[in-house]
């Protein structure tokens, strides 16, 4: 994974994005759980539902017990959602989890890519979540920036006919630095 890890302190921006993430989740009322998301097929509940699941799986897998492989749908997402990254902070915190190589769902990392990893992954669907409630998708400029020299460190030149990534889509004038991630995800940030 050379040149994945972009971050220079990725404690400090896993606290910034589940913030601002949790602060978007905190917008959302009982009525907008079924809007669309721009992900295919993906209600706000179930993106909701999503983030709390990285958060439950990878807080378990750095308490050293095996993750859950199914994503549930939690009655509360929202609270969920902070439950698990709460729990996944307190264990990413603990003295020398950073350097161990540990075990995660694409094999033996460093603490430091593990958190990386979830960091990207919040902050790709944090622009999902803000694109998909209407607000502003200018989420962590600086963090996007980094996330996406991350993301791009790890699929450039991998084919994206399918999965969750889907090909590089054009960056609109005026774009946001997370508008430009998204883009390069596959998604329309027009």
């Amino acid at each position: 994974m050379d040149g994945y890890l972009t971050l220079p302190d990725p404690l400090a921006a896993y606290d910034m994005i589940t913030a601002e993430v949790g602060a978007l989740a905190g917008t959302v009322t009982p009525r907008r759980m079924d809007d669309p998301t721009p992900c295919a097929g993906w209600t706000v509940k179930r993106l909701l539902c999503h983030l709390a699941f990285i958060g439950d799986r990878y807080a378990t897998l750095a308490e050293g017990a095996p993750p859950p492989e199914d994503e549930p749908g939690y009655p509360d997402p929202v609270a969920a959602f902070g439950e698990h990254a709460a729990r996944a902070r307190a264990a990413f915190g603990r003295p020398g989890y950073l350097t161990e190589v540990a075990p995660t769902p694409i094999g033996p990392q460093p603490g430091a890519v593990t958190v990386q990893h979830v960091v990207n992954e919040l902050t790709t669907h944090g622009w999902d979540l803000a694109r998909a409630l209407g607000a502003s998708t200018d989420i962590s400029p600086e963090l996007a920036v980094r996330v996406l020299a991350s993301w791009r460190s790890f699929l450039d030149g991998v084919p994206r006919d399918g999965g969750p990534f889907g090909p590089e889509r054009p960056v609109p004038a005026g774009a946001t630095e997370a508008d430009r991630l998204a883009a390069y995800l596959g998604r329309d940030a027009g």
